[in-house]
Parts: C-alpha cells; sequence; structure tokens
C-alpha cells in the first residue's frame, strides 16, 4: 500500500479520490433508483470496453490498462467468452497471442449496457441546469485527458513542458 507523505500534492490526491468515488455513487445510486440490475460484472464491462476502440485486443493489453495479473483476465476474458460475448482465434502474426474479439451478442450486449450508461447518466444530469450540464461535460473531459497524459507518463522518456498553468513539467518515464 502507498503511504501518501502530508503534503498539498497528497491533500490533492485525497481529494480527488473522494470527488471520484462520489462520482461513482452517484452513478450507481442513479442505476439503482431506475431499478436496474447489471447483467455482467463491472470488470467484465470494463473489459468489453477496450472493443470501443480496437476490434482485436489481446491478453496483455487488457492486464497491463487494468493493472490485473495476466492469469486474472485470462480467466475473465474465459468467462465473457463461455457467456458467447467474445471469441479467441490465434494471431496469424504471433503464435504466442490470442486475438479476443467481440461477437454479435457481445456487440449487442455491450450496447444495451452503453445505452443504459447513458440512459442512467440522462436521469441525473437532467436535474442540473444546461449550463451547469456543460460545465461538467468540460470538467470531465478535461479530467478524463490529464489522467490519460498521465497513465501514459509511465512509458514516455523525459520530456520538459508546458502544462495548461503554464508551469515547466518533466515528463518521468517511471512513477512520480
Amino acid at each position: 500500500m502507498t503511504t501518501f507523505r502530508q503534503s498539498s500534492t497528497s491533500d490533492d490526491v485525497y481529494r480527488l479520490y473522494v470527488h471520484l468515488q462520489k462520482i461513482f455513487r452517484s452513478l450507481s445510486f442513479g442505476r439503482s433508483l431506475q431499478g436496474k440490475k447489471p447483467t455482467l460484472t463491472g470488470t467484465q464491462m470494463r473489459i468489453l470496453s477496450f472493443f470501443n476502440e480496437n476490434n482485436v485486443v489481446h491478453i496483455t493489453e487488457i492486464s497491463r490498462m487494468l493493472g490485473m495479473s495476466v492469469q486474472s483476465v485470462n480467466n475473465l476474458v474465459a468467462r465473457l467468452e463461455a457467456l458467447g460475448y467474445v471469441e479467441r482465434s490465434k494471431n496469424k502474426e504471433d503464435k504466442r497471442l490470442s486475438d479476443i474479439k467481440l461477437t454479435a451478442k457481445g456487440r449487442q450486449g455491450f450496447q444495451g449496457f452503453r445505452e443504459e450508461q447513458l440512459e442512467t447518466l440522462c436521469s441525473i444530469l437532467e436535474r442540473l441546469a444546461p449550463c451547469e450540464q456543460h460545465l461538467l461535460a468540460a470538467a470531465i473531459e478535461t479530467a478524463a485527458h490529464l489522467f490519460e497524459k498521465a497513465a501514459l507518463a509511465h512509458t514516455t522518456p523525459v520530456i520538459a513542458e508546458q502544462d495548461a498553468c503554464g508551469a515547466a513539467l518533466t515528463g518521468r518515464g517511471g512513477k512520480r
């Protein structure tokens, strides 16, 4: 377990954690108000979400992005395969890899899940004024961009750049 030093940075990390938990609870509460129960686990849906941007994914990619062991991801994919949501085939270029693709049932299930999420989000957001919805969308878009940038920083060489606040930053290849 990582312990944070008492500093403004650790305070920011803790505040961010608390607020993200509030967002996740609000979204879960919205689903429960609609009387909806998920057909797949959250982790299984996270795996299916990789197909949002890719037609084919590999266990090692999923493992790295979710921070889970290859064996755990392999077991989750096996369950999705048994449910008929994904299928595996040998990669033609590298026989050590299996290509994982969504089946028609998987595409339909994922689209249904995405529609449920959008309905839940709409039912929550309709309680906000249009200008508040716009502010929230812009803030979350910025947060997603910054999280993505931070995640990529683990794999990029040291680069000095200006951050959004105008201060010079030094990107690091490892953990900060």
